[in-house]
C-alpha cells in the first residue's frame, strides 16, 4: 500500500474516531435549609402555637435512599443500592456505578425538628459504541409514605419551607439510526397533611417542582437540551379545631435518566467508505500498472 493510500485510511479513521457519536444524560435534585414556621390563627384563645414531632416507631425507620445504575452492554451490568436510617436524625448515603451509568442519594440528619437538614439525588448515564446506560436515584424523609408524625396545637398553621434545585440535561437527543430517545428528569416534592376541623377527613398540601427533558422518536431537530429550577418549596397545614391535631410531613428527591446508543452519523460512515474506496481504487490502479 503506497503513502497516498495510507493517508486516506488514516484520515477516514480519524474522522470516525473524532465524530460526536457519544451521548450523555444527567440530572440532580436537592432540598435543604428546612424551616418550620408556626402561625397563630386565633390570638385570643390563650393557646401558644406549638409543634411536637412524634418519636420512635412513628418515624418508621428514619430516612431512606435507593437507586440503580444499568449499563446495556455485552455482558450487561447492573448495580443498585438501598439503605434505611435506623432512627430520626440519622445521616445516610449510598451510590451505584457501572461502566456507563452511576447514581447516588443522601439524607443529612438533624438532631431536632423534622429530623433532617437536607436530601439529594443525582445520576449520570453515557453511551459508547457497544451500549448505553440508564440510572435512577431516590431520597426521602421519612421512609414511610405516611410521613413524619407531629402534633400541632389548636388554631395553628404550620409551614414547612425548603430551598431546592433541580437540573436535567442530555447531549444527543433522538438517534435515528438506533430509534431511541434520551431523557433526564429531576423531581422535588413536599407533602404536609393533617386532620380536618370536623375530624371526618384529611387536609393535604402537596408542593412539587421538576426539571425534565425528553427527546421524542422521530423529531426533526434532535440535539442537546437542558432544564433547571431553583427556589423555595413551601407546604402547610392548618389545624382549625379547638384541640391539638395529628399531622404528617414528607419530602423526597427523585432523578431518572437514559442515554442513547452511540451510533455514528451517516456522514461519518460516508467519509470512512470514501476513504476505503480511494484505497481500493489505488490498489486496482497499481495492479494494472504492474500488468502493463
Amino acid at each position: 500500500m503506497n503513502r497516498v493510500a495510507l493517508k486516506a485510511v488514516a484520515c477516514a479513521c480519524l474522522v470516525l474516531a473524532g465524530a460526536p457519536v457519544f451521548a450523555a444524560a444527567t440530572s440532580s435534585a436537592t432540598l435543604g435549609n428546612v424551616r418550620i414556621t408556626l402561625i397563630d390563627l386565633d390570638a385570643g384563645d390563650g393557646i401558644a402555637p406549638s409543634i411536637a414531632f412524634l418519636p420512635g416507631p412513628q418515624y418508621i425507620g428514619g430516612p431512606y435512599v435507593s437507586g440503580n445504575a444499568h449499563s446495556f452492554v455485552p455482558g450487561e451490568e447492573f448495580g443498585n443500592f438501598e439503605r434505611m436510617g435506623s432512627k430520626a436524625g440519622a445521616s445516610i448515603s449510598d451510590s451505584a456505578h457501572t461502566a456507563l451509568a452511576s447514581s447516588a442519594a443522601s439524607v443529612t440528619g438533624a438532631a431536632s425538628g423534622a429530623g433532617f437538614s437536607g436530601l439529594s439525588a443525582s445520576g449520570a448515564a453515557q453511551s459508547a459504541l457497544d451500549g448505553y446506560g440508564r440510572y435512577h436515584g431516590f431520597a426521602t424523609v421519612p421512609a414511610a409514605s405516611g410521613g413524619q408524625g407531629f402534633v400541632l396545637s389548636a388554631n395553628t398553621m404550620v409551614q414547612f419551607s425548603m430551598t431546592g434545585s433541580a437540573t436535567a440535561s442530555y447531549t444527543l437527543g433522538y438517534n435515528a439510526q438506533s430509534s431511541e430517545g434520551e431523557f433526564a428528569s429531576a423531581l422535588l416534592r413536599l407533602l404536609v397533611s393533617g386532620a380536618a376541623a370536623d375530624g371526618l377527613g384529611e387536609l393535604t398540601d402537596v408542593q412539587q417542582q421538576s426539571a425534565a427533558v425528553m427527546s421524542f422518536i422521530g423529531e426533526s431537530a434532535p440535539g442537546p437540551d437542558s432544564a433547571s429550577w431553583s427556589g423555595l418549596l413551601t407546604a402547610s397545614y392548618s389545624n382549625l379545631s379547638a384541640q391539638s391535631s395529628l399531622g404528617h410531613f414528607y419530602a423526597e428527591a427523585n432523578v431518572d435518566g437514559l442515554s442513547v446508543s452511540a451510533v455514528p452519523e451517516p456522514e461519518t460512515y460516508a467519509m470512512l467508505l470514501a476513504g476505503l474506496g480511494l484505497v481500493g481504487a489505488l490498489a486496482r490502479r497499481r495492479r494494472r500498472q504492474r500488468a502493463a
